[in-house]
């Protein structure tokens, strides 16, 4: 009798698991956001591709440990404040509901025009784009000879009187 219940019940979270399994099968990678969680997969997809226009991606000459969309959405996660946060998405709206011939066009003609929301959020795409190029390890090193251990020992130095 024992039994018999363990093997119902083993029965149904079997069956139970095996019904919820196509749909936890998600193969699109979608990073939520805390203060921005209403930007999807999609949309992520679309500041890539606008951020790759306004400053184009060599991941061969410049590899990062994340995908600059990745960052940029990260940097205005955590670092805008809420007046900030809600104008980035007012005009990351507007955006979006441009026709896509046109996007290209409004792109240049809207950087660096603060005064409208998808200026503001062109320049914060800008901004954080190039913050991402600039901070990446090879730049660092290799442009600005900029050295991640500071002080180095060099014994050998004669003193001087």
């Amino acid at each position: 009798m024992i039994r018999r219940r363990k093997a119902l019940k083993n029965i149904g979270l079997l069956t139970g698991g095996i019904l919820s399994l196509p749909y936890s099968c998600n193969f699109v990678i979608e990073i939520s956001y805390s203060n921005l969680p209403l930007i999807k997969a999609e949309q992520q997809q679309l500041i890539a591709a606008i951020c790759n226009f306004l400053l184009p991606l060599k991941v061969e000459n410049f590899p990062t440990p994340e995908p600059r969309e990745h960052f940029v959405l990260n940097m205005v996660n955590c670092c805008l404040d809420s007046k900030e946060r809600f104008k980035f998405l007012n005009g990351f709206e507007a955006f979006q509901n441009l026709i896509i011939d046109d996007q290209e066009t409004i792109i240049a003609s809207y950087l660096n025009k603060e005064k409208s929301d998808i200026g503001l959020f062109l320049n914060y795409l800008k901004d954080y784009s190039v913050l991402h190029f600039e901070t990446s390890e090879n730049y660092m090193k290799n442009y600005l000879n900029f050295e991640f251990m500071p002080g180095r020992y060099n014994g050998s130095v004669q003193i001087e009187e």
